[in-house]
């Protein structure tokens, strides 16, 4: 009962940090010509090479410290895959909008890359189905 409600809970918030993202993005006025393609392009090529990064010093890390179970690349893919899509970014965004003389652009910026992350991330599922990762099922004695 308790894994149904924060389940329930963890599926209601996502959707609407979605929707702030989707509403954020599309209801204001935003700076797109002071951000200019240049800036995007980077952005969106800077934050994946550092993700990339991460996952596999992170996973070279916890590798190191086991025995079995090892974090294979098909996993590490998935996780980089994954992204950054999340209210942290986005708060941070936001917060920054109004703190920063180019807080408006960084807004722009995290809404738009944040909008490409979630459409790159719904091709998950079959990714996940051709590296042949799946969730392991935990037995009710563990």
């Amino acid at each position: 009962m308790l894994k149904l409600g924060y389940e329930t809970f963890a599926y209601s918030f996502e959707t609407l940090v979605f929707l702030f993202l989707g509403i954020g993005l599309t209801a204001f006025n935003h700076p797109y010509k002071e951000m200019g393609w240049g800036l995007l392009i980077t952005t969106i090529i800077n934050l994946n090479i550092a993700r990339a990064l991460n996952v596999l010093i992170v996973s070279a890390i916890a590798n190191t410290s086991r025995v079995k179970n090892k974090i294979n690349w098909k996993v590490q893919l998935v996780t980089w895959m994954s992204g950054l899509r999340g209210a942290m970014a986005y708060a941070l965004a936001l917060k920054a909008a109004t703190a920063l003389p180019l807080g408006p652009v960084i807004l722009i910026v995290t809404l738009l890359y944040s909008f490409l992350t979630i459409l790159f991330g719904s091709i998950l599922n079959p990714v996940l189905a051709k590296c042949d990762v799946k969730r392991k099922t935990i037995s009710p004695e563990a």
